[in-house]
């Protein structure tokens, strides 16, 4: 497991937490290194909750247990610390430092999403995209722009692409997709109630979905064949959901690049069952 993935995968989750997975959430990320030199029966004491709640908590973030995600936690404390020495160039320049903290935001979500990057899913959505006739990007929100900007680049490889906004038109183009299509969808918060509906609606024609989110547990990542997810953490100076959109557009800019590489590939390989879908195109 890559370093850097507790507070991580805890700052992520929190908004879709219980009231007492919250207070398990609350207390780690304010005393990290008392939560490191605890046993699972002390931290459970001090947060008043069961030992049960406490090792729930830990398998809802996908850790095997309490122990491995001390492990983790202790490898971000070493990592927080090496970072602080290395920030604060402009600390008596408010200006410049403003501009140094925005541009070390972008750069941590852009790393922490990489570090929570499976390879399995990721390859598999690659592959799905490569072989689709059309693909379909959904986008809720301020997602609506990346899924504008999706289908803007990848319509450029020479693939059929289109990214309804209206919410009418996304229910019936979702309705039209077959099993040779797919849909991506983009939501960080993934509960949005209208593109649920959209994504139900595409699963019923039968359509393979991918999904881009900003939580491993959601009810849009339930419904996806397969689910991809950025990180990011609020500031004081701009919401969580506007620092993932560096994310967002990367992880997108990452799909593209393969795709067209795997094209490439394809076409230099006469023969290749995929070269009758690239003909068709």
């Amino acid at each position: 497991m890559a370093e850097r993935q507790c507070m991580i995968r805890i700052q992520s989750a929190y908004s879709h937490l219980s009231e007492k997975e919250r207070k398990i959430a609350d207390y780690i990320l304010s005393y990290p290194e008392e939560t490191v030199h605890s046993s699972i029966n002390q931290v459970s004491a001090r947060i008043r909750v069961a030992d049960a709640t406490v090792f729930r908590f830990c398998r809802r973030l996908e850790f095997k247990g309490f122990q491995e995600m001390k492990i983790i936690l202790a490898a971000d404390i070493a990592k927080n610390r090496h970072m602080e020495l290395e920030e604060n160039k402009y600390r008596d320049d408010e200006i410049m430092g403003l501009a140094e903290r925005v541009f070390q935001d972008n750069i941590r979500t852009l790393e922490n999403t990489f570090q929570i990057l499976s390879s399995d899913p990721f390859k598999k959505a690659v592959e799905l995209l490569s072989r689709s006739e059309r693909v379909a990007f959904f986008g809720s929100s301020g997602s609506s722009t990346i899924a504008q900007e999706a289908h803007r680049k990848f319509v450029r490889a020479g693939m059929m692409t289109y990214a309804p906004s209206d919410g009418e038109f996304q229910m019936l183009s979702a309705s039209q997709l077959t099993g040779r299509d797919t849909a991506l969808f983009i939501s960080y918060s993934a509960s949005d109630k209208h593109l649920l509906q959209v994504a139900k609606a595409a699963k019923a024609a039968g359509c393979p979905t991918i999904g881009l989110t900003g939580f491993m547990k959601s009810g849009l990542g339930d419904l996806m064949d397969i689910s991809l997810h950025t990180v990011s953490v609020p500031t004081d100076y701009r919401s969580e959901s506007y620092v993932a959109r560096a994310a967002q557009m990367t992880l997108i800019d990452a799909l593209y690049a393969n795709v067209v590489k795997r094209k490439q590939q394809v076409v230099q390989r006469p023969g290749h069952p995929m070269d009758r879908v690239a003909a068709h195109r």
